[in-house]
């Protein structure tokens, strides 16, 4: 009955030290900073598709860039939609528009696109723009999100400073066992890749720049050490685990006696 007992407390307390700690699986702890990072001065890279719309009272030019305008409304697939129509910033870093042809957009903001849109039509085609409306924005985010998560996916996200939290949420949210303290960001920055670690539940992450998605991030979640265990991510999981090894251990013991 000695050996059993002792059996019995090895493994109980093998089992409880491999439940996934509360402080583990909660996001954000602790008070949010008081600043956060700006996410809107993005600058445009290559392979970025671009939504870029122009409104204006004179019909001439609202049919220069009908086609863009058609997207938004267009009956297809949204995704192909923005993938066939957008314009996408080509291994040079230009993007090709309707009369005014190639323009260097890699580098530059949004605001700096419509500057730069704006003065080519006035040296091609208009004396003023004073009612002309112009657009540009991404044509969605493309992400990737793998590991430990419920819905491993690729996708594109139609949403102003889209967060991590975005993509997650997305994802039906990080399976017990994935490791939130240690998501990975990769992302390409002029031309190389670089890769972010970040701990979801410190309320600082807000203040990263990896904290806020940009266009082909892939986000991967590890898994916690208590999947390779297989010994029960929760309290209830890991008492149905010792109850088996439990049984298994008294019924070798009791096999063993009977057998002398």
């Amino acid at each position: 009955m000695k050996n059993v007992f002792w059996a019995f407390t090895g493994v109980f307390f093998l089992l409880l030290s491999s439940c996934v700690p509360y402080k583990n699986i909660v996001y954000i702890q602790g008070d949010l900073p008081k600043s956060v990072v700006d996410s809107t001065a993005y600058k445009i890279q290559k392979n970025d598709i671009l939504y870029v719309s122009l409104k204006s009272g004179n019909e001439t030019v609202e049919k220069l860039f009908k086609m863009q305008q058609n997207v938004a409304t267009s009956n297809r697939n949204s995704e192909s939609s923005l993938y066939f129509d957008g314009y996408t910033v080509d291994s040079r870093g230009y993007i090709e528009l309707p009369v005014i042809n190639k323009i260097y957009v890699e580098g530059k903001t949004f605001k700096e696109v419509k500057n730069i849109i704006k003065q080519k039509l006035l040296e091609t085609q208009f004396k003023t723009l004073n009612d002309v409306y112009i657009k540009v924005k991404l044509a969605g985010v493309p992400f990737t999100v793998l590991g430990e998560v419920k819905n491993p996916r690729t996708g594109v996200l139609y949403k102003e400073k889209p967060t991590l939290f975005d993509i997650l949420g997305g994802a039906s949210d990080i399976t017990l066992v994935g490791d939130r303290k240690a998501v990975v960001v990769i992302r390409r920055e002029q031309s190389k890749l670089v890769k972010e670690v970040l701990d979801l539940t410190d309320a600082r992450v807000v203040q990263s720049p990896y904290f806020y998605i940009r266009p082909n991030d892939v986000i991967y979640v590890p898994p916690l050490p208590q999947k390779t265990w297989g010994t029960g991510a929760t309290l209830q999981q890991s008492i149905s685990t010792t109850i088996t090894a439990l049984s298994l251990i008294t019924s070798i013991i009791l096999f063993t006696k009977y057998v002398k």
